[in-house]
This record gives C-alpha cells, sequence and structure tokens, in this order.
C-alpha cells in the first residue's frame, strides 16, 4: 500500500459533497438499472409463460414491457455517466484498481449490452411465427445483460477489499470461495430487487386495470422477488468479510421491515383481490432501496477510508521526491512560454535540428541512425521552388517526411531562415579548381558514358530514373558547394544509387563537379 499513490491534484469540492453527489446519482442509475434488469427478466418469463400455454397468437404482454425496456436501458446508461465521472475525481485509486484488476470482463460489457440490446430491440417486433428464434434471442439478450451486473458486483467488491487486491492478481484475476460466495450472494440481491422494482413499476404503470390477471402475475412477481429478497440478504450477511458495524447494522435492519410491511401489503391485496395502494407502496420501496445503497455506502466507506490515507501519504512522499525537479521544471517550462513557436528557426529547431543537426550540417543527433544520411542543407545552392516541393511532399526512399502540416507561410519561414543563415538559394558557386582542357573533356566523357544514364545529359533524370528511392536531384535546378559535390562523387551517396567514384583520378572528378555546376548555371541564364 505504500506503493501506491495518486496524482495529487486539488479536489474541485469538498469529499462530502462528492460523497453525496454520488450517492444521490447511484442511487438514480441503479433505479433504471435495476428497472431496465427486472423487465427484461419479465419479458421473457411471460413469453416463456405465453409459450407454454399456446397463447402466441395473442398480442403478448412481454411486447408492451420490452417497449418500457428500451426506455429504461437508455436511462440506465446515461446516469451511470455520473457516478463514473464522480468516483474518477473523488475514489480513483480502489476504483480503477479494481477496473484494471478485472479488465478483460470490464471491456466485455460493451460487446454484452451492444449484442443485448439490439437483441431486446429484435423481440420487440411482433415474430410471433419464428417462435424458436425468439425465444433463441431471448435466451442470449437475457444471458449477456444478467452478466453486466455480475462483473459491475465484481469490480465494487475488489474495490471495497485492497486488502485482497494482489492476491486477486496472483490468482488470475478472480476471487478466493470466501469472496466469491460473497459476490454471488450480493449479485443475486441485485437481481432480486430488480424483479421487485420492475414487477412494482408495471403493476402501477404498464399493467391495465381491466386484466386482473395480468396484475396478479406481477403482483405474485414482486412478493416472490421481496422473499427472494430477505434470504439472499440473509446469506449475504453471513458472508460478509467484515463485522458490519451499528450504523450498517440499523440500515440492513430498516431494510427488512420495509421489506416485510410491502410483503405484508401485497399478500393482503392478493389475497382480498384488491387494487395494491401506490401511496402506501411507492415510499416503502423507495425506502427499501436507500436503505440497501446506505448498507452499501457505509461498508465502502470504512474500506476506502483504509486505503485512502495510504494513498495520500504515499502521495506526499513522491511529491517531496520530485519535489527537488521543481525549480528546474519550472524555469523550462516559462522558458519555453516565451519561445515564439510559429517562426522559421523555431520550427527548424522542433522539426529538422534532430536530423539535420544545428548547424544544418546534417549532423544532427538522430542522423548517425539512418541509412540514408540527412543533406548537408548549408552546402544546398537551389531554386526556391525545388526546395519547397521537397519540403511540401519529403523525398521518397529517405527519413525526409511531408511537412504540408505546416502551412505555406511556416514553410516560407524555414526557407527564409536557411537561406538567412546558409544562403542556399544563391546562385551555382563557381569552382576554384584549375581543371585543364583535356581533365575536362576526359570529365565530359565520363558524364555521358555514366552519369548521364541518371542524371541526364542536361542535368535533369531521365524518366527511368524515378525508379530509384531517393530518385536524382534535378542539376538544372539544385547544386551544392564544390566541397560537397566533390565529396559526393568520390565517396558516393550511403544508401543512395550514388556510387563511389574514388577511382577516377582527383582532378577528372573536380572536373565533374565543374559541369555538374554549370547544369544550373546555364538555366539560370
Amino acid at each position: 500500500m505504500t506503493t501506491i499513490h495518486d496524482l495529487l491534484l486539488p479536489i474541485p469540492v469538498p469529499q462530502g459533497l462528492i460523497r453525496a453527489l454520488m450517492f444521490g446519482v447511484f442511487a438514480i442509475h441503479l433505479l433504471f438499472v435495476l428497472l431496465m434488469l427486472g423487465t427484461a427478466i419479465l419479458a421473457l418469463s411471460y413469453f416463456i409463460h405465453a409459450w407454454w400455454a399456446n397463447r402466441l397468437s395473442e398480442l403478448r404482454w412481454d411486447k408492451k414491457i420490452l417497449r418500457v425496456f428500451m426506455v429504461h436501458k437508455s436511462l440506465a446508461v446515461v446516469f451511470g455517466i455520473g457516478p463514473l465521472l464522480l468516483i474518477q475525481v473523488g475514489f480513483s485509486i480502489p476504483f480503477f484498481t479494481a477496473v484494471v484488476l478485472f479488465s478483460p470482463f470490464w471491456l466485455l460489457i460493451i460487446a454484452f449490452l451492444i449484442i443485448s440490446f439490439i437483441s431486446f430491440d429484435s423481440l420487440g417486433h411482433r415474430i410471433e411465427t419464428h417462435r424458436y428464434l425468439h425465444l433463441f434471442l431471448g435466451i442470449v439478450a437475457i444471458t449477456l445483460l444478467l452478466c453486466v451486473p455480475g462483473f459491475f458486483v465484481a469490480v465494487l467488491v475488489a474495490a471495497e477489499n485492497p486488502d485482497r487486491w494482489m492476491e486477486i492478481l496472483k490468482t488470475g484475476f478472480g476471487f478466493d470461495w470466501r469472496i466469491s460466495v460473497h459476490w454471488f450472494t450480493r449479485y443475486l440481491h441485485v437481481l432480486g430487487a430488480s424483479v421487485v422494482f420492475a414487477s412494482a413499476f408495471h403493476y402501477f404503470f404498464t399493467a391495465p386495470k381491466y386484466k386482473p390477471d395480468q396484475r396478479g402475475a406481477l403482483l405474485k412477481s414482486m412478493l416472490a422477488g421481496l422473499l427472494f429478497q430477505i434470504l439472499v440478504g440473509f446469506a449475504l450477511y453471513l458472508s460478509l468479510l467484515r463485522k458490519p458495524d451499528a450504523a450498517a447494522i440499523v440500515y440492513m435492519s430498516a431494510g427488512i421491515i420495509f421489506a416485510l410491511v410491502t410483503i405484508w401489503l401485497a399478500a393482503l391485496a392478493l389475497q382480498q383481490g384488491r387494487s395494491l395502494s401506490f401511496v402506501a407502496v411507492l415510499p416503502l420501496l423507495l425506502f427499501l432501496l436507500v436503505s440497501m445503497l446506505l448498507t452499501r455506502q457505509q461498508f465502502q466507506d470504512r474500506a476506502f477510508a483504509s486505503v485512502m490515507p495510504a494513498v495520500a501519504k504515499s502521495g506526499e512522499q513522491y511529491k517531496q521526491t520530485l519535489s527537488v525537479y521543481h525549480d528546474t521544471a519550472m524555469n523550462r517550462y516559462k522558458a519555453r512560454m516565451n519561445i515564439i513557436y510559429d517562426n522559421g528557426a523555431t520550427i527548424y529547431a522542433q522539426s529538422c535540428a534532430f536530423c539535420h543537426g544545428g548547424d544544418a550540417n546534417g549532423s544532427g543527433p538522430d542522423a548517425f541512425e539512418l541509412k540514408i544520411p540527412p543533406e548537408d542543407i548549408s552546402a544546398i545552392r537551389a531554386d526556391r521552388s525545388y526546395v519547397m516541393t521537397m519540403l511540401k511532399n519529403g523525398v521518397d526512399g529517405t527519413a525526409m517526411p511531408r511537412f504540408d502540416y505546416y502551412d505555406r507561410y511556416q514553410r516560407g519561414d524555414i526557407l527564409k531562415y536557411l537561406d538567412n543563415q546558409y544562403h542556399i538559394f544563391s546562385a551555382a558557386p563557381a569552382v576554384h579548381y584549375e581543371i585543364t582542357t583535356e581533365q575536362k573533356n576526359q570529365a565530359t566523357n565520363v558524364w555521358t558514358r555514366t552519369c548521364a544514364a541518371c542524371h541526364g545529359t542536361g542535368g535533369k533524370p531521365p524518366s527511368s530514373a524515378s525508379e530509384f528511392q531517393p530518385s536524382p536531384p534535378d542539376f538544372t535546378r539544385y547544386s551544392l558547394t564544390p566541397d560537397r559535390a566533390y565529396h559526393i562523387i568520390t565517396d558516393g551517396y550511403p544508401g543512395t544509387a550514388m556510387s563511389s567514384f574514388s577511382q577516377l583520378p582527383q582532378p577528372v572528378r573536380q572536373a565533374l563537379v565543374e559541369i555538374v555546376l554549370e547544369k544550373r548555371k546555364k538555366s539560370q541564364d
């Protein structure tokens, strides 16, 4: 527990207000979840009952309540967002640790809900002539839907037992038998509550008063659910991993009393054949829901009370560890805040220098990891539009990417910066070598017999040269300083089709430099 910590961000509202909001929003969410689950259970059970009684030709009751299911489903999902956001602010470590511990199942919730909702939507239409299809879809839909609260209950149980986190992790995302029993009884308790609340809802709001058999069936379902709640609640009490405190016992006792009073009223109405009083039953059911939630909240608060101080303490320790870097980090941050990012110098430093180097000589920190070395930009002497095209579209076959995500003004600023620093748009320079006519003729023969195949006789590469990656440069628009050109002719350009011509005599190589530079000079004349 001393190794975990939160981000120590300030909480926007008091912790007590977060707990109150989370309780209220979760109560609304849970109510619609119970109505959704219970409605789905009732719909499938009524379909099976109608099939068994051979009454499928009638307008089935399950069709009507399934349409209500769609409304409950939407509201349950919408109101479920609130508790997740609040728990992320107030109790992120326990909850999201539990989510990670059961991440495979947590991710399945999305797929299960989608398939289940689509299946239930199909069941909401009249498909009486496809009974087996209806039954199959119903079984698939209810099975997947009932898995979802099982996953949620597993996450909540894990979150409330931080002392078992390492044990859960070591067992491969599973519980031991004691936690499994507690999870199962808690899960059954939720299912029982869903039948109770869904039966009561449809009894008062969707069942027609002139069909006593349907209202009687709903009343029996509510009674069965309440009795099931009491029995499972007793088993749930026995499976508790911690003894309840006085407050939890009071909440549980209140819930039992509300359930027993509701059972008495429902049994009396069923025995006497009269309608159940909405005014009497609604408060009892709401109090029953609140008592359930208060009991759960009490156990959760006790569990979180054991972990949150440890989280805060380890977080403070981590904060102290980072504090020695605080001033350095803030100074760097402030320095970067003063940088104007939308100019050529800064864009070059951020996007180009790691390959081409701070001095644009092609020896940046990442240059030596590239198969084709970056060009020495400081040695370029080319037409502006030619370089702009390379900057915008990149150079195929090299690590030079497209920079079209910068607008034309930003690209123009980069080129302006490079030209100001290194004069890359200057005219082709003159060679400083002494070259005889014979050496020039020898170089011309080499150019015609060897170089022109890739670079073209006049310096513009032929169409066949486009097969090379990267393709040869257009010497009518692109040139280099004499020393850089001589270096490439002598040593070649690693990773490209330009091989070394070091076997040629030095004066011939120097004459080739002059020939290359003349190609651009002629195009400029």
